[in-house]
């Protein structure tokens, strides 16, 4: 069954009244577990979040490597992707987070560091030398909705678009966030490593947090950013996934948030896809297909994070 299909019978949208949210921001970070990160004094603002707001402390990847975790963000399962191949090798013509919001007439950017471009194409930038920006973290492209359509991929932009969008306040509902390998604790051999990684981590960190929560639309509409990272160091996993993709650290810093919260339910990259699901009244389904495993509502895993979010109160 065509995407096209899918979309254009699908039952209607949650009207935005009864949208608990009207943006969230995801900020991925890469390969490192979450006892490395909290109380890490090289690693300043994450662990300050980790305290100041919400901290989901048994949150997992899904798999190993990158490639299937950031699939998983995207369309709530990693379709079995084990390995940083080609996303063209990797297709998946299955429903996404894409195909929910534009069908809800709802926004979603991808918005990507040392992107040389909006709409860029290739697996690397720059394509000689250190490879600062990797397709391998996009999930977006491995969806064929945006795989096929250069008006989709036209809404993965460099991240310097980021603060112009936030001081025009034309920001998309979902905003997805990725820094490159330099300043997301990936690292690249001979070019950032050690000390120099995390400083700069936690720099482009704290400014891009910073940047959001002094725009208008921080104050104005029910706001979450998120931070996560794609995948841990080892096999520890829940909700069915063994091996796993490692435990990691996932903070929600919540626009109305009063206290610090933290949740030890088990979560996985598909709660992450349920709860933006959840906060934008989109449901687990287009045209009755569901996207990814989000429909499984009973299993420890798919289930939203609803006191993260704030959704119990």
């Amino acid at each position: 069954m065509s995407l096209a299909v899918l979309a254009g019978c699908a039952p209607a949208p949650a009207p935005a009244a009864q949208r608990p949210y009207g943006h969230v921001f995801v900020i991925v970070e890469e390969n490192v577990e979450l006892d490395a990160v909290l109380d890490n004094p090289k690693l300043p603002t994450i662990g300050d979040l980790a305290k100041r707001y919400g901290l989901a402390t048994q949150y997992f990847g899904l798999t190993h490597p990158s490639e299937g975790n950031y699939v998983g963000l995207v369309g709530g399962d990693s379709y079995g992707i084990r390995d940083d191949d080609s996303y063209t090798q990797h297709m998946v013509n299955q429903p996404s987070l894409v195909d929910q919001l534009e069908t809800a007439g709802l926004t979603w950017r991808g918005y990507f560091q040392s992107l040389p471009g909006a709409g860029y194409a290739g697996e690397c930038y720059p394509t000689l030398g250190p490879c600062l920006y990797a397709s391998k973290h996009n999930g977006f492209l491995n969806f064929g909705r945006v795989q096929r359509s250069p008006d989709e991929q036209r809404k993965l932009v460099p991240d310097t678009a980021l603060a112009a969008d936030l001081a025009t306040g034309q920001v998309p509902n979902l905003a997805f966030i990725v820094p490159d390998q330099c300043h997301d604790l990936h690292g690249l051999e001979s070019t950032c490593s050690g000390d120099q990684l995390a400083q700069q981590t936690d720099d482009y960190l704290r400014s891009t947090i910073d940047t959001i929560m002094h725009a208008s639309v921080w104050s104005s509409s029910r706001s979450a950013i998120v931070i996560t990272a794609d995948e841990g160091e080892s096999d520890l996993g829940c909700c069915g996934a063994t091996p796993g993709g490692g435990r990691v650290a996932t903070i929600v810093i919540r626009s109305d948030q009063t206290q610090p919260l933290q949740d030890a339910t088990p979560y996985n990259h598909i709660s992450l896809v349920a709860s933006i699901q959840t906060v934008f009244g989109l449901g687990c389904r287009v045209n009755g297909v569901p996207v990814g495993r989000t429909c499984e509502t009973t299993s420890a895993g798919s289930q939203p994070m609803r006191a993260l979010f704030g959704l119990n109160e």
